[in-house]
């Protein structure tokens, strides 16, 4: 378990020049386009809003729980850390999802030689689009009632003191799930047969979140996180994870998970 956090380390640090090879290029741009327009639209948001919510929100508070102020922008920034971070990772997912998929495929494809008898048409297109619609359907299933919960424990004394770190540790759980989904998904794993073999191994997926969280913060290089953080999970699973559910996915249809 002590060396889980340095396999997550060091699979996005040879994701670097993975990324940036001329075979995967094309699979880059366009999430690259969709995470100029949301970084933008989010940071903007997220800004313009946070002093006047946390304005509106101590215009509540008598005035001798004013020496909490600090208190409450840690809790109320990590909350909305959390949501930024979710958001962003489903927004852009959805809108690049086929590019992801695919992506994560090349990366396998160069790295083990196995080969998905599939192209980038039309028709393979639209399926991968319905099923990563549904993926995302169900980890927002997943995610809402624990954040929920998450959020009320903020609002309780003493326990609120450690809900910030435990929406910190959620969210990098959270993203450890949207950026490993693609390789599993691509080899047909059901998303909570995903769940439980990621939670064997918290330290490497709480890294790999951590890590992608931390670089989600970086501007301008955030841009660039999505497809970094798809190739790294890939290596993950192909070096950790495949193993564990054997390799049928050249047995089956991609396109609807028959054999």
């Amino acid at each position: 378990m002590i060396t889980q956090p340095f396999k997550a380390a060091g699979a996005f640090l040879r994701a670097f020049p993975l990324v940036f090879s001329s075979e995967l290029r094309l699979f880059i741009l366009a999430p690259l386009l969709a995470n100029f327009l949301l970084v933008g639209l989010l940071y903007l948001v997220a800004f313009s809003y946070f002093q006047s919510l946390m304005d509106f929100v101590m215009g509540y508070l008598p005035d001798w729980v004013s020496f909490l102020n600090w208190l409450l922008y840690l809790i109320f920034g990590a909350i909305i850390s959390a949501v930024l971070f979710y958001s962003f990772s489903v927004g852009v997912n959805i809108l690049a999802a086929p590019f992801m998929a695919f992506l994560a495929e090349k990366v396998e494809e160069k790295e083990t030689g196995k080969t998905f008898d599939e192209g980038l048409t039309a028709s393979v297109l639209i399926a991968i689009i319905g099923r990563s619609l549904q993926r995302e359907c169900q980890k927002i299933l997943y995610f809402l009632p624990r954040f929920i919960l998450l959020l009320l424990l903020s609002f309780i004394p003493l326990v609120n003191v450690i809900a910030p770190v435990l929406l910190l540790l959620f969210s990098a759980w959270m993203l450890s799930l949207q950026y490993m989904d693609y390789a599993f998904d691509n080899n047909k794993v059901k998303f909570h047969d995903m769940r439980m073999t990621l939670r064997s191994k918290p330290l490497l997926c709480w890294t790999f979140g951590g890590i992608v969280m931390v670089c989600l913060t970086i501007p301008l290089f955030n841009l660039f996180v999505m497809p970094i953080a798809v190739v790294a999970a890939t290596l993950l699973w192909i070096s950790v994870f495949r193993s564990q559910h054997g390799d049928f996915s050249s047995l089956l249809d991609r396109t609807n998970g028959s054999f």
